[in-house]
């Protein structure tokens, strides 16, 4: 039964899943995990068997632009004819096999990847992933408020977080975007600039970056934006005096590419793609549809933004809305990125700690936990793309929280 506020709300309750079982189940994730990848490598003889794609397949996209960039042709990192041959020679594709994956970030990302290819390409994919991993779990655990002390076993669940280990087994960026974001809201409040720094530095990766500046005027954080401005410009200056103008236009092309053949017509890319408009064109739906329901779902996640930020609502849920917004308002992303619905389990999970857990929310936290391992089996199971349902089913639990705040504050004064 439900206890109610004296407006008739519904009040926060304690629950059943403790933080015991939490790890239990972590720690069968993570088992499971290592049978796979022992599994794996026994299967192409150490990963050293041509024959078969290794560990690191989208890193390879990264370190061979950087390899083209050091050899002083960055432009041509944007020309996948130039691109595969040195991903073929030095990356984790199998030999011989059909493969297209174009080089599609803007100079920014660019920059960022440069020393990639100073290091033979194993140590360089072992010392990116490491290095993003260790970000990522010590800025949740930071933004959860919790010790780092490996004796505690608060990390588990953050390692053994699907989204973790697919964006592992990729060599993908999203563990990184989503620490500057982490980092970002940790520090806010106390040191606004080098928040802003973090904000600004997600222009590696812009699409993930749009909502921040609504974010900030909604919480007047001035000297934030401006740093994220001045850091973005900056980091944009310094790529185009490292490999010319001409990589604006090649972006701009690379972006046009993926629009029309990634997210416009790619079945078998709406399948991993956890976007209304994936949703809508997997179940048979014009184009003009699905850019009309990913509008509609922008706009809901918009609303929903403007109203936690707007409010004198939790740190926590502030950084739930603005990840899980995030994830719902971009027409192009992969099940590796949510990596970032970390920060929304997080920052929900700090704030029911306090207050206590809402009928439904554990159930809903499990099934966004588990969503980027429904996104890797997808293209073999080819069910319905249910992953923007339950984002919006996860920003309605934010909404549904930040509302009984002050409910909340009422019966407890």
């Amino acid at each position: 039964m439900r206890a109610r506020t004296r407006e008739g709300k519904e009040s926060p309750q304690s629950g059943a899943l403790g933080l015991d079982r939490v790890r239990f189940y972590s720690i069968v994730v993570l088992v499971f995990f290592g049978l796979f990848v022992v599994a794996w490598g026994w299967a192409s003889n150490g990963f050293m068997s041509g024959r078969a794609a290794r560990p690191g397949v989208d890193f390879s996209v990264f370190w061979s632009a950087s390899y083209l960039a050091l050899q002083g042709a960055a432009q041509d990192a944007y020309v996948f004819e130039s691109l595969a041959p040195v991903m073929a020679a030095f990356g984790s594709q199998a030999s011989g096999g059909d493969f297209f994956m174009p080089w599609l970030y803007p100079p920014t990302f660019l920059l960022a990847v440069l020393p990639l290819a100073l290091l033979p390409f194993p140590v360089s994919y072992f010392l990116f992933s490491a290095g993003t991993a260790y970000l990522y779990v010590t800025s949740l655990l930071r933004l959860l408020g919790s010790a780092t002390s490996w004796r505690s076993g608060n990390w588990l669940p953050i390692v053994a977080f699907p989204g973790v280990l697919l964006t592992l087994l990729l060599g993908q960026n999203s563990m990184l975007t989503a620490s500057l974001a982490a980092l970002s809201m940790c520090w806010l409040q106390r040191r606004p600039v080098l928040a802003g720094i973090c904000i600004g530095l997600l222009c590696i990766k812009p699409q993930l970056g749009l909502l921040f500046p609504i974010a900030l005027i909604a919480a007047r954080a001035w000297r934030a934006l401006a740093a994220a401005a001045l850091t973005a410009l900056a980091l944009l200056g310094a790529s185009l005096v490292a490999f010319g103008w001409e990589t604006i236009p090649a972006f701009l092309g690379a972006a046009e590419l993926a629009r029309v053949q990634l997210i416009e017509h790619s079945p078998q890319g709406w399948l991993i793609s956890p976007t209304a408009f994936a949703a809508v064109r997997l179940s048979g739906g014009s184009i003009a549809q699905a850019y009309l329901a990913q509008g509609l779902v922008a706009l809901f996640s918009i609303c929903g933004l403007l109203h936690v930020w707007l409010r004198q609502t939790p740190t926590g849920l502030r950084v739930a809305m603005l990840a899980t917004a995030t994830m719902l308002t971009t027409p192009y992303l992969h099940g590796y990125e949510l990596t970032w619905m970390g920060l929304a389990i997080v920052g929900m999970v700090s704030d029911c700690l306090r207050r206590g857990w809402l009928r439904g929310e554990q159930q809903l936290l499990v099934a966004v936990w588990l969503l980027p391992l429904y996104e890797l089996l997808n293209p073999f199971m080819k069910l319905p793309q249910i992953g923007p349902v339950i984002l919006i089913l996860v920003a309605g639990a934010i909404l549904r929280r930040a509302g009984i705040q002050v409910a909340w504050s009422v019966t407890c004064a």
